[in-house]
């Protein structure tokens, strides 16, 4: 081997090494337990959410949730307060940025402090771009980005004045590559993940480190409650079925320890997937291929037509592949997290308890 070669080979060796070392080290520093905190948590209703919530709550953190729907506030609360939680539930939608400092002020007035943010309130709309209207855009961009910075600009004069917090931000991996069908929700996540990325190295000086999630599928059930255009009962097939597979979805309640975990630890970004996913694998070898391959996709979803510009809820697009055996897995995530609502899955009798 060529001497220089040798030394370079050295050299980048001692840097790796030194790397670990220096991550392994600041992970240290910066590890919190989670008993005792003030952890406030947005869209804490269903879904991610609301798993987040119960795990805080088992680790001993008082927990405050918010949400737009107060039926499933209500249920979610109950179910927190029946594992033993100090919980403090809020009806406040997270755009309205009067409601966001009303929130946190009724926070500090029951616990005196907001030690923890996590963000991970926001909508899903699905369907080809010819369906989707500046408004859809809209809608996503003050939920997963003007929404995320009215709850942390709510927060941060405390968290500031204390010299130390936590805030997470559940991004998407759409949020780093665009998926076809989503363009509104990647549009947004984008944009939250600039925006996260950003106050990460803005905050750190005050002792406030930013942690950005950006989770591939996970198997919320969240598909039911979902915004569905175009040919609705397809697009809603193909999305809850892929939102059920093992080998492209993540079990909730991993992805919820993935969370909390990568909080503790104060990393500055964690993809949330299972082990066995191999889109995960493809983007971090070959980024480059995963946007043909996505263009691939797109040519395989339904095309535009049916409802067109019009909205349907994924409960209301149900249809003989929804309901076939290969979206059990969702259905069964959408009962244990809150995704019923009053609307049960079509052949059932009604929705099972949010704590079963």
């Amino acid at each position: 081997m060529h001497p220089i070669l040798k030394k370079a080979l050295i050299a980048g060796g001692m840097c790796a090494g030194a790397s670990i070392v220096a991550t392994t080290v600041l992970r240290r520093i910066r590890w919190f337990d989670w008993e005792g905190r003030v952890v406030l948590v947005t869209g804490g209703s269903r879904g991610l959410g609301l798993e987040i919530a119960r795990k805080l709550v088992a680790r001993g953190a008082r927990v405050a949730i918010c949400a737009r729907t107060e039926e499933d506030l209500h249920r979610a609360e109950a179910d927190l307060v029946r594992r033993g939680g100090d919980v403090l539930a809020i009806e406040c939608d997270i755009r309205d940025q009067a409601a966001v400092e009303s929130m946190v002020r009724m926070v500090l007035e029951r616990w005196g402090t907001v030690d923890v943010l996590i963000n991970v309130a926001g909508i899903i709309q699905v369907g080809p771009v010819e369906a989707m209207t500046p408004e859809d855009f809209r809608e996503a961009m003050d939920s997963h980005c003007w929404g995320p910075l009215n709850t942390i600009l709510a927060v941060l004069p405390e968290m500031r004045r204390r010299q130390w917090g936590r805030i997470v931000n559940i991004a998407s991996i759409g949020g780093k590559q665009a998926v076809p069908h989503l363009l509104p929700y990647v549009t947004s996540k984008s944009a939250l993940v600039g925006l996260s990325n950003g106050l990460r190295t803005e905050l750190a000086k005050d002792g406030i480190l930013v942690t950005t999630v950006c989770p591939m599928l996970m198997r919320t059930g969240s598909a039911r409650n979902a915004i569905f255009k175009g040919q609705n009962d397809k697009e809603y097939a193909w999305f809850k079925i892929s939102d059920s597979l093992p080998i492209l979805s993540t079990n909730v309640r991993k992805a919820a320890a993935q969370v909390l975990r990568a909080t503790q630890r104060g990393d500055v970004e964690v993809i949330v997937s299972n082990r066995l996913n191999v889109p995960v694998a493809i983007h971090k070898l070959f980024p480059t291929w995963t946007t043909e391959i996505m263009a691939a996709v797109d040519r395989l979803l339904p095309s535009m037509g049916g409802i067109g510009e019009r909205a349907a809820r994924g409960y209301e697009s149900e249809s003989r592949w929804s309901r076939s055996i290969l979206g059990k897995l969702s259905d069964r995530a959408a009962r244990r997290q809150n995704e019923m609502g009053s609307h049960p899955i079509p052949g059932e009798l009604g929705a099972e308890s949010v704590g079963s």
